[in-house]
């Protein structure tokens, strides 16, 4: 008879002795029931950090994300259907696909001068004036 009493509870219904074993081991405090394992390798990378090291240790939600369709598949009718305007491709299907619509030649190639070859104005030139200051160029 003390044996029911003690696994009844103040609702009435019973507990049993599984259930009386898991709370007692939950009030003890010797430990969790669940595994703790992000805790756990977050401890070790903390242990294994070098000195000055910074362990920043926090869960990641990466993980439970599902990707979108754009995602999936940027091309998609529902990727491209959103409501923004997007650039063209110019890389892809279109104008700049394939042979070019008009050309316009060559670019001619620039003179190149080579300054050292030129000789010094003669003194009193307009040359050697405008090169000392003393003459506006016209």
């Amino acid at each position: 008879m003390a044996q029911a009493n003690s696994s009844a509870t103040a609702a009435g219904s019973t507990v049993s002795d599984e259930d009386r074993a898991i709370a007692q081991r939950m009030m003890s405090g010797a430990g969790r029931l669940t595994p703790e394992t992000a805790r756990q390798k977050c401890l070790s990378e903390t242990r294994a950090a070098r000195p000055g090291e910074i362990v920043v240790c926090a869960p990641d939600e990466e993980k439970y994300r599902a990707q979108s369709t754009s995602q999936e598949d940027p091309l998609s009718d529902q990727a491209l259907n959103d409501g923004r305007l997007t650039p063209p491709d110019v890389a892809g299907k279109g104008i700049f696909k394939g042979k070019a619509t008009a050309t316009f030649g060559k670019v001619e190639q620039p003179y190149i001068i080579d300054l050292s070859a030129i000789p010094e104005a003669p003194a009193g030139s307009d040359a050697d004036k405008v090169a000392k200051g003393e003459m506006r160029a016209h």
